[in-house]
Parts: structure tokens; sequence; C-alpha cells
């Protein structure tokens, strides 16, 4: 399934944005009668335990959310960076609507953080918005995330439940990295 956004340009008029399976596709549309839409795209986002992202303590945690506590899942919003390589699909995310972003922090290694920070306004940022850009790979049915500000690690997800969603230079081995993610 593919979905297209658009997003005012920079320089005027607008941009396109496809976003299907691994492919993210930006053009510049000269079409001044094209509305830009202002919302990021939302998704579904589970490991491949089926364990879904919600918060705990401020923090992003993650577990297998039934019943009463299926209401706790957090949907991830993405917008794309658009400053970096598009062929290995950078994308800017965050929760809440979009209203506050994953950050990998500035330190020597990442740690995952939540930012107040509008995904809306990182579209149009450069270097601000690398440290919320993860490029997406697509491995069949799941998907991994890279950090782009610490190249070889990826986003993952302890295999007990309610621990806190964090980084490893380890794909596939005792964190997991893969993930199913349905737009929403």
């Amino acid at each position: 399934m593919g979905l297209l956004v658009c997003f005012p340009d920079v320089g005027g008029g607008n941009v396109s944005v496809t976003l299907h399976d691994n492919n993210l596709e930006i053009v510049n549309l000269p079409t001044p009668g094209l509305r830009p839409t202002k919302q990021p795209f939302h998704y579904q986002i589970r490991d491949t335990s089926h364990k879904a992202f919600y918060l705990r303590d401020n923090s992003l945690a993650a577990a297998n959310l039934q019943g009463e506590n299926a209401s706790q899942e957090e949907k991830v919003s993405v917008v794309p960076n658009r400053r970096l390589e598009r062929k290995r699909c950078p994308l800017i995310l965050g929760i809440k609507g979009g209203s506050q972003g994953l950050s990998c922090g500035t330190a020597e290694q990442p740690r995952l953080q939540l930012e107040d920070m509008h995904l809306i306004e990182l579209f149009y940022k450069d270097e601000e918005a690398k440290r919320f850009t993860f490029f997406k790979t697509y491995n069949g049915s799941t998907h991994r995330f890279e950090a782009a500000a610490y190249p070889g690690w990826f986003l993952c997800t302890s295999a007990q439940d309610n621990e806190p969603i964090s980084f490893t230079t380890h794909p596939g081995e005792a964190a997991i990295t893969d993930f199913y993610f349905q737009p929403k």
C-alpha cells in the first residue's frame, strides 16, 4: 500500500512524498492549486513478538498490550527527511500525533529520548532533524530502523515485556530489531 502526501516546499511550490514499502519518492510539484497536507503519516509499530510501543515514565517501552491496556499503544508519526539520501528511506519519527520526536540524543552513543518538537517543523530543518531521523529498510514483511546520526545503531526492543525501547549495534541477536509497520 502506498501513501502520498504533499508539503509546502521551502522555495515555494509544493513537494509530494510517496512512501511505498521501502521506496521514498520526493518530487517538486509546480501545481499552485495543490493544497499541502500539514500532517504526518501515522503508523502502528510492533516488534516481531507483537509488542507495541507505549509511554512509561516519559519514555517509550514495549509490551503485549491487550484488553484495557490496548488503549495505551502509541502510534508512530512519520515525515520524510528530504535532506538525506532518499534511496535509504530517511524518516523522522515521533509520537503523540507528531508533537514529540524520537531523538537519538547527542552523546557519544545514542540514547532514545522523547523531545517536544513538531515533526512538521523538523521537515524544514537540516542538521537538527538528523537526530530524529531513521533509515528504514524493508525485509519482506518487517522493517528495521537505523539511526541516521549513529550509523550501525538500530532501534530495538527487549525480548522481555515492559522494557524501554533502545538501540543495538547487533541486529537480529538478543534484541529485537525487526518491526511490523502498518499505516493507521
